[in-house]
């Protein structure tokens, strides 16, 4: 299960760790927020995960089935990337969950091998009238000071902690501290659990129909 925390209770949490922190302007307290997230995702990038549901409807209006997206955060990986048919199309897709059929060919819909965030979609290339209803992909991301809000299990937030101890002793200069905390850091996440909870599974993904 995964906890919110909003941005005005990370704000508190960081100018809570020290008096000194508590003079931080606005600015200072995003650059220890951001480092503190580079810290966390540099031990691991499967930490923050997110969703993006595009509708084609618009896509296949104007004949465009081959075209590019690219995910807005600032991604680190893309586990999951699926077309989707929803409603009684759903039946005769190869893999339905919760009433939404998913299909999976890393030929039409896959990831970009030089720029982690952009995926690719070639439609036409399917030998198949089915028009799809959505494109979903899924993947972990750095957030940012300015993020409303973020989502974090128990295991995650200790770490989390860590990371922003480290973070604000870096902007204190204060070297030792700084180190502990890293060091902390780096044990803290070694018992996270990393593996996606909604990944769809890959042996099934296929198409059935090609």
């Amino acid at each position: 299960m995964k906890n919110t925390y909003s941005r005005d209770d990370i704000v508190t949490f960081v100018k809570n760790l020290d008096v000194r922190a508590q003079k931080f302007t606005d600015a200072q307290i995003d650059n220890v927020i951001n480092r503190g997230y580079a810290e966390l995702t540099a031990v691991s990038r499967r930490v923050f995960s997110n969703e993006d549901v595009v509708n084609l409807t618009e896509y296949y209006e104007n004949g465009e089935l081959d075209f590019s997206l690219e995910v807005e955060d600032d991604c680190t990986e893309i586990y999951d990337l699926y077309l989707t048919l929803e409603g009684d199309k759903a039946d005769s897709a190869p893999i339905v969950e919760q009433g939404v059929g998913i299909y999976k060919n890393s030929e039409v819909l896959y990831r970009d091998n030089r720029n982690t965030g952009t995926i690719h979609i070639k439609l036409s290339d399917l030998d198949t009238d089915t028009v799809f209803d959505n494109i979903v992909v899924k993947y972990f991301y750095t957030p940012t000071a300015t993020d409303d809000s973020v989502y974090m299990t128990s295991q995650t937030y200790l770490a989390w902690q860590d990371a922003m101890w480290a973070a604000t002793n870096y902007f204190l200069k204060d070297v030792e501290s700084e180190s502990q905390k890293r060091a902390s850091l780096g044990r803290t996440s070694q018992s996270m659990v990393l593996a996606p909870e909604d990944e769809t599974g890959q042996d099934r993904a296929v198409f059935g129909w090609m």
